[in-house]
């Protein structure tokens, strides 16, 4: 696994290196765990069309049958 750049600093001084080494094994943890899938550049959508999927936009809408000459 290639490393993150995220840098985990404890501001504390009345941790003692133990419970600062655990906090930032439960953080990095977190952090691992809550990461977006990595994708390929051939999977990526466009952020207009992944906009336009998560609002539930279609590119032809539906009419309803009386709207249309044919009636289909």
């Amino acid at each position: 696994m290639p490393e993150q750049s995220t840098q985990i600093e404890i501001g504390s001084p009345a941790a003692s290196e133990a419970e600062a080494a655990a906090i930032v094994t439960a953080l990095r943890r977190f952090l691992d765990d809550h990461a977006p899938a990595p994708t390929s550049e051939a999977q990526r959508q466009p952020a207009w069309l992944a906009a336009a999927l998560s609002e539930g936009v279609r590119r032809q809408p539906q009419l309803p049958a009386i709207w249309t000459a044919s009636g289909a």
